[in-house]
């Protein structure tokens, strides 16, 4: 994506506005007092300026994205005047980590687009709320002058998928367990076959943001999704068939029967459940972007085909016991044998069917959310209809 010469700065101007108690704080010490009385005496250093560090991280969060951050402090000793760098402990963070190491509590932390609770930024999921991006704030709170700013412009590669699958078939029930005295475990249930996709209609064009050019938009029936995606990353539109269930565990044998009575075996697993047919997609496209055709893969594959359950643990031996006082002790007996796993489906459920159309999709994104707008990007010209071909000459008779 491109990214557009808009200002995000707007976005941290308003947040520098905030003050006081508007700040979402977060006053959480590093690994709670044990730890913090670790932690550097923020009264023996000058703080000079702050930044604020986000884990791992670019200039871009998805949507939904939680990174850690922490804050730098660029400072001077006032007992030798020298020059140092202090970051935050983390709010987990043993008594060994923090030594040496900033109080978290000792910055009001603010946040928008998102949450900052205990070291974590957690983003809105919403991609429209958030079309500016996200900001962080951090203020020194021995000297409210002292403060940093970062800001994140929103990506949307995290948005891979829209639609659903068909729902899994249920798992077998358990077989029930053998009777005293060695009895067999019982035949573990089939699972249950898997439902067949559903049938969806997606609308796909591509807009403008306030930070981007071209960002592809989605639009789905029935599940009332609607998304933005990144155009290279693309999309894909689901409505395959749900797995087949597996099969139920057979039942546990039951105890052996005195004396030196052997376990009862275990029963046989459930056979696994047929996987269910994928649906239909009708994919309608902005004909002013045969692109988006390929950017959005459409997947109606049938459900895979259930497992077999596992088959049942064997029951225990008679237990070893003595008669008499006096008497030799009787052993035990022999546990009984696991039972056999049930059998793996073979029938996979079968592929559903796609329609790709291209047409003026105006209608469909006539409610944009704040922010987005269609691009004005002309409509191709309709192909001429072709020419009627001549009426063919009759042929003239022969004089005779």
């Amino acid at each position: 994506m491109t990214v557009r010469n808009a200002l995000p700065s707007l976005a941290i101007a308003s947040l520098l506005s905030a003050s006081g108690c508007a700040f979402i704080t977060n006053l959480t010490s590093a690994g709670g007092a044990d730890a913090s009385a670790f932690t550097v005496n923020m009264e023996k250093y000058d703080v000079k300026s702050l930044s604020i560090a986000a884990a791992g991280k670019g200039s871009t969060l998805c949507p939904g994205a939680k990174v850690k951050v922490k804050v730098l402090a660029q400072a001077v000793e006032r007992k030798g005047s020298k020059d140092v760098t202090l970051e935050t402990a983390a709010v987990d963070a043993s008594g060994n980590e923090a030594r040496g190491k900033m109080d978290p509590a000792e910055f009001a932390m603010a946040a928008r687009g998102g949450v900052i609770e205990e070291g974590v930024f957690a983003t809105t999921r919403d991609p429209f709320a958030v079309l500016l991006g996200y900001d962080l704030k951090a203020t020194y709170r021995l000297d409210t002058s002292k403060e940093a700013t970062l800001h994140f412009a929103p990506e949307y590669s995290c948005f891979g998928a829209v639609g659903r699958s068909g729902s899994s078939g249920s798992r077998g029930s358990q077989g029930p367990g053998g009777s005293a005295g060695g009895g067999g475990g019982g035949y573990g249930g089939p699972g249950g076959p898997g439902s067949p996709g559903p049938e969806v209609v997606a609308v796909a064009t591509i807009v403008q943001t306030p930070l981007y050019d071209r960002v592809g938009m989605i639009r789905v029936a029935p599940t009332g999704e609607s998304t933005l995606f990144d155009l290279d990353a693309g999309m894909t539109v689901v409505a395959s068939g749900g797995a087949g269930g597996d099969g139920g565990p057979g039942g546990t044998g039951g105890v052996g029967q005195k004396p030196e009575g052997a376990g009862g075996p275990g029963g046989v697993g459930g056979d696994g459940g047929p996987g269910g047919d994928g649906g239909q997609i009708l994919l309608i496209i902005d004909d002013r972007y045969p692109e988006l055709e390929a950017a959005i893969r459409l997947n109606v594959a049938g459900g895979m085909a259930g497992q077999g359950g596992y088959g049942g643990n064997g029951g225990n031996g008679s237990p070893a016991y003595s008669p008499c006082k006096e008497c030799k002790i009787v052993p035990a007996g022999r546990n009984g044998p696991g039972g056999p796993r049930g059998s793996d489906s073979t029938i996979s459920g079968r592929g559903g069917s796609v329609e790709v159309r291209r047409a003026d999709i105006a209608e469909h994104f006539a409610d944009l959310p704040a922010g987005i707008r269609l691009r004005d990007d002309p409509r191709p010209e309709p192909e001429p209809e072709p020419e009627p071909e001549p009426e063919p000459k009759k042929k003239r008779g022969k004089r005779r």
